[in-house]
């Protein structure tokens, strides 16, 4: 298998963001620069996509600032529909985009077992496990998340550069600003909606 689709829910909902990992760079609002990938040419296509887990945040400082990131929960549930951007990339590009999110040199991912079981779990990083989030066009659509749920009581909405970064890669899946704010904040803590528009 030569192609797969990589579903993401955070950052990379924002296409420019997302190519850092292609084509190496520094995101707006990040105080970290990307390597990038080993293939830097550009993803195919990209559309958005509908998983069905749950969107929360988690943890309390990442290069983005003070604030979580974005997170799915382990199981599938059929009531949730978290929105992701899906782009159609190469193999070896999806494994050097985990390798940059879980701050690794090397990686090792059992493509076998992942699309036997489901999903795997690495050794390393915050996106340490990988799931099948469904197929589009009969190739698996992949994306990843922690191995371990974080608890209600740990999950902190995101920082500011991190929201106007998703709030703007929402915006290019075509919803309004009023209409992003209302999904993001739908998912802080308490529906924290304190934040400016």
């Amino acid at each position: 298998m030569k192609y797969v689709w990589y579903a993401s829910y955070g950052s990379n909902l924002l296409e420019e963001r997302f190519l850092c990992y292609i084509r190496g760079g520094q995101p707006f609002g990040s105080t970290e620069s990307e390597p990038g990938a080993r293939d830097p040419s550009l993803p195919l296509r990209s559309i958005q996509f509908l998983m069905p887990y749950t969107l929360y945040f988690a943890k309390d400082r990442t290069k983005w600032g003070e604030g979580g990131v974005a997170f799915i929960r382990n199981k599938q549930d059929k009531q949730a529909h978290t929105l992701s951007r899906a782009y159609l990339i190469t193999l070896e590009q999806f494994i050097d985009v985990v390798r940059q999110e879980n701050r690794v040199e090397t990686i090792a991912i059992d493509f076998k077992a992942l699309f036997k079981e489901g999903s795997v779990e690495l050794t390393e990083g915050w996106y340490n496990k990988l799931l099948v989030a469904g197929y589009q066009d009969d190739l698996p659509v992949l994306t990843f998340t922690s191995h371990q749920d974080w608890p209600i009581e740990e999950e902190k909405a995101p920082s500011f550069s991190y929201e106007e970064t998703l709030l703007n890669g929402l915006a290019e899946l075509g919803l309004t600003k009023p209409e992003a704010k209302h999904y993001l904040t739908s998912h802080y803590p308490d529906g924290d909606s304190s934040r400016s528009d």
